[in-house]
């Protein structure tokens, strides 16, 4: 399924930019009254809420910057793209490994070929050179092709 990227994350840049110049400005101002417990409040809440917002945006904002981004979900590695104005994703294999290590499970070219969609059948160096900036070498592992794959049309 395609997830248009739109302008979401622009936008929320943007709102986390104004209300942090708003929020700093407040801070000044009340210390300039001699509010001390409020404005030390004011900033709190500003830092969590920045803090939050900038988290809550990562996703977009590195698909914007970068056109591809990687997360974690449960045992699997989704990879998305941005492609023609559209997010697309493919799932990959993890295996836990122990201490927070996962390795990453990609499948032969055979198997690439016959169980990705079009967009990335054809892309599987770009694609594991993209994924070498998310794992280390090491935890990249290339799968054996199995016996009955053959390429799909």
């Amino acid at each position: 399924m395609k997830e248009p990227l739109g302008n979401a994350a622009r936008v929320a840049l943007s709102a986390i930019v104004v209300g942090g110049l708003l929020a700093t400005g407040t801070v000044l101002y009340l210390l300039w009254r001699g509010s001390i417990l409020d404005s030390i409040i004011v900033a709190a809440v500003t830092y969590f809420a920045i803090r939050w917002s900038w988290r809550a945006t990562l996703r977009r904002r590195e698909l914007l910057k970068r056109g591809f981004y990687g997360s974690r979900v449960g045992s699997e590695w989704i990879y998305e793209e941005v492609r023609e104005g559209y997010i697309e994703a493919i799932e990959l294999q993890l295996e836990y490994l122990g201490r927070g290590e996962y390795e990453i499970h990609v499948p032969g070219e055979r198997d690439w070929a016959a169980t990705m969609p079009a967009w990335a059948r054809d892309r599987r160096s770009e694609i594991l050179e993209r994924l070498g900036t998310m794992f280390r070498h090491d935890q990249i592992r290339h799968d054996p092709d199995s016996p009955d794959s053959s390429p799909a049309a």
